[in-house]
């Protein structure tokens, strides 16, 4: 009985996850997911307290967010060799890549842009946590009081995180020039930003 139950919830969890990446957030309900799962929606209710507890129960068990050992992989002495801007500018693109790396990600990104759920809510707040321990630890390594390291890496997450949501599905030359375009914009902007007094 146990194994059995074990075995729909991971089928009901595999559903949410198939939704998600072949249909996008519109089509993640409960009828949706029980005929993707091959089982009743009642179960669903039982085991999981229904849609919102499905998802709580989702982002425990992804891989939503990147780690702050993905970002930074240089050591102490690495990190020294790097001028801030340059630096800044490796954690940007290692940030792109890794998100890049996870479509699930993108379409909860997505889908939080019109609506709040429990999914929504944990992508928000591990991506909050692992923001402020990259920012703390790239403050570890520069001393610059004046220049605002969270600010920066905010607003051009921000764009980043845009481009992602925005051509998430998109195969084109035109998105190649896109994403040329923005990461050349802020290597730019970060030389002048960085550089002030």
């Amino acid at each position: 009985m146990q194994k059995s139950r074990i075995n729909t919830e991971k089928r009901i969890l595999d559903a949410v996850e198939a939704l998600l990446l072949s249909r996008g957030f519109p089509d993640v309900g409960i009828n949706a997911i029980s005929r993707e799962a091959g089982c009743d929606k009642v179960l669903i209710y039982r085991y999981f307290g229904g849609l919102d507890g499905l998802l709580e129960r989702f982002a425990q068990e992804k891989d939503l967010w990147w780690t702050l050992d993905e970002i930074i992989q240089e050591n102490m002495d690495e990190i020294s060799q790097f001028s801030l801007p340059q630096f800044l500018d490796l954690l940007l693109r290692r940030h792109i890549k890794a998100v890049q790396q996870r479509p699930l990600t993108q379409e909860i990104m997505a889908w939080e842009m019109s609506d709040s759920n429990p999914l929504t809510t944990a992508l928000n707040k591990i991506r909050t946590e692992q923001g402020m321990l990259l920012v703390k630890k790239v403050r570890l390594h520069f001393s610059q009081p004046n220049i605002d390291i969270g600010g920066i890496l905010g607003i051009f997450g921000a764009a980043i995180n845009y481009l992602l949501i925005r051509t998430r599905h998109s195969h084109s030359e035109y998105k190649k020039e896109e994403w040329w375009r923005l990461e050349q914009t802020i290597s730019s902007l970060l030389t002048c930003q960085t550089a002030k007094p």
